[in-house]
């Protein structure tokens, strides 16, 4: 019986690619941004927070067909994000200046979802300027951070400027 190797994974096709593809190193770190949003919704504290992240998650899943099918997000997606963005825009105060995010549990895991979100971002240019994923996708993720930051400042209760 021969042994299989190991360094390559399946995509949604069937296609057999390398694990430390271009691809697959996207996918993964979209999957870890995912995994840091479902954490900082098991700690938010604010119900639109909970119910948002939720919906963030699902559209990760939407996402990550890119890296792995044919199939391109659909501008509706990113319509929705624009959507949450407005509506969380109007429930909180933006700073004037630098600020400490991580005043809690859940704005702290919500500050490094959105730095892998941003890590997930340069990987998607990456695999865009090669045709492999959409630029709806790139717009999507780079939304995505700024709404994981205004969600962090919903989650504190009261932040403090950061003197320069």
């Amino acid at each position: 019986m021969g042994r299989k190797d190991v360094r390559k994974t399946h995509l949604l096709d069937r296609t057999l690619v390398d694990k430390d593809s271009d691809l697959i190193n996207g996918l993964g770190v979209l999957d870890e941004a995912n995994s840091f949003i479902g954490l900082a919704r098991v700690f938010a504290k604010n119900n639109d927070v909970k119910e948002c992240l939720e919906r963030i998650q699902r559209a990760m899943f939407i996402a990550g067909l890119e890296f792995v099918s044919d199939r391109k997000m659909d501008e509706s997606e990113y319509r929705e994000i624009l959507k949450m963005i407005k509506e969380f825009e109007m429930k909180v105060r933006k700073p004037d200046g630098f600020i400490l995010l991580e005043g809690n549990e859940s704005s702290a895991f919500l500050s490094i979802a959105r730095t892998v979100v941003r890590r997930a971002e340069r990987e998607a240019i990456k695999l865009q300027k090669k045709g492999k994923v959409s630029l709806t996708l790139i717009e999507w993720l780079n939304k995505l951070s700024y709404l994981l930051y205004i969600m962090s400042l919903k989650e504190l209760d009261s932040y403090d400027y950061i003197e320069l």
